[in-house]
């Protein structure tokens, strides 16, 4: 034990030394700032800063702050997955060693550790429920031979687009918040679109045939995202490079935490919603619920390019809003043009699938409801986990709706109208509060300058 434990000496002062300034006194001028929450200036930061004295700034800093750095610092933060004095692992470990963690075994005191055993139980699960409910798709490889293949295909497809959004971002400073939001749609997108449209040709005769189909191909999306935890991104270097898709340096070390999280729940949503119409005939309903997931995927994902661009330019000059993130302290900084654009991505979808509807005043209540109420959750949602928050808004919702009589008079029309108009002022006054909060400047900020795109 003695001899193991000098041997590791070395290493240990080794990797010490690589997040420790060696040549001037930056990591102490600039840590110490960050940490005491003194207001620094991030472009002043010289590009020449080594890499390890960032890192272990960067633990700390404010995602504002992290998005205002140079090019060259903030590339350095993302790293570059087949360099390996760029690899993310470094990032990772400043974090392990900043909170005190060694790094011998680190993973095994992070979300990660628990991810592997919760998807060694969810496979569990999914194989006694099959060898009760469906047992086809285990003793009778002849005729479901194709489902697994296209849980493969998925997975495959998932991993490849991952893998182009972490080439884009480490090769052309492309930004992983984007390229996150692309990997975010499809996990809830690509299972839904196979689901509805290709396993449903043969694979699910009944509703609990329906229901451990549609899980089986939860867990083959979420095994795409599984694969990224710390042991197995830090030994092969492609899915590092996929891990740079998703991997925003202001989100370390939760990560891995916070999008699974948010789409293991986002599952139990629409997992919720589609049995409910599929055990009540609704077959044609069903559909609607690719609205939320537009709204998920689509206004969510271009509210943050939105708002990093015009954000606080529009509405009110230099005003935006902060939100906490899950398990978090720490700040991040949202803007009312970028919630408006959740508000015009559910008009869109609702228009889009309007034939989809009961009847014409279904999507007119759809259309007073769904995209202010969606955009109410999105702003008060934590940070990285408001998809739980904006699925569960529009699918309770248009839920609801399907009680909704499709044969109503003229009174009744007006009477459904009026209670959700008055339930969307309601809404309303929710979110002109939270503005007159941000008036106030209990929630206010004022940005110097523009986030940089």
């Amino acid at each position: 034990m003695g001899a193991a434990a000098s041997a590791q000496e070395p290493l240990k002062q080794t990797q010490q030394k690589s997040y420790q300034s060696t040549a001037d006194d930056s990591l102490s001028k600039y840590e110490s700032a960050v940490k005491e929450g003194k207001k620094i200036n991030p472009k002043e930061i010289p590009d020449t800063i080594p890499r390890g004295d960032l890192l272990a700034i960067a633990a700390n800093m404010h995602e504002d702050d992290i998005h205002r750095l140079s090019k060259p610092n903030y590339m350095k933060l993302i790293g570059d997955s087949y360099d390996p004095e760029l690899r993310k692992k470094d990032a990772y470990d400043a974090i392990f060693m900043a909170k005190g963690i060694p790094l011998q075994g680190c993973w095994l005191h992070t979300f990660d550790h628990f991810l592997m055993w919760w998807m060694i139980g969810w496979a569990g699960v999914l194989c006694l429920a099959t060898a009760f409910g469906h047992p086809g798709l285990f003793v009778n490889p002849g005729v479901y031979w194709v489902f697994w293949l296209e849980q493969i295909i998925k997975t495959t497809f998932m991993l490849s687009v991952a893998y182009i959004g972490g080439y884009i971002v480490e090769k052309h400073n492309v930004k992983v918040n984007y390229t996150r939001k692309v990997q975010h749609f499809c996990a809830y997108l690509i299972p839904l679109v196979m689901r509805l449209f290709i396993s449903a040709k043969g694979f699910q005769r009944t509703l609990v045939e329906s229901v451990i189909v549609e899980w089986w191909g939860y867990w083959w999306t979420m095994l795409s995202f599984f694969v990224f935890i710390y042991p197995i991104r830090t030994r092969v270097s492609f899915i590092d490079r996929c891990f740079s898709s998703l991997d925003r340096p202001e989100d370390r070390p939760f990560t891995i935490y916070w999008i699974t999280s948010q789409i293991f729940l986002g599952y139990i949503i629409m997992s919720i919603y589609s049995t409910f119409m599929t055990w009540s005939g609704q077959l044609t309903a069903r559909t609607l619920i690719f609205i939320p997931v537009i709204i998920t995927g689509i206004g969510d994902g271009i509210a943050e390019p939105v708002g990093r661009s015009v954000g606080g330019k529009i509405f009110s000059e230099g005003l935006k809003y902060r939100t906490a993130g899950l398990g978090s302290d720490k700040l991040y900084t949202r803007s009312f043009e970028g919630s408006f654009a959740v508000w015009i991505s559910g008009v869109i979808a609702i228009v889009a699938l309007w034939d989809t509807f009961f009847s014409w005043y279904h999507v007119l209540c759809a259309l007073i409801l769904v995209p202010g109420a969606s955009t109410i959750a999105e702003a008060y949602s934590p940070h990285t986990w408001d998809t739980p928050f904006l699925l569960s808004t529009g699918a309770g919702i248009l839920w609801a709706q399907t009680f909704i009589p499709a044969d109503l008079g003229s009174l009744g029309v007006s009477v459904v109208l009026a209670v959700h108009v008055g339930i969307m002022l309601g809404i309303g006054y929710i979110g002109w509060k939270r503005l007159v909060l941000e008036r106030n400047g209990k929630l206010l900020t004022v940005d110097d300058d523009t986030l940089p795109l």
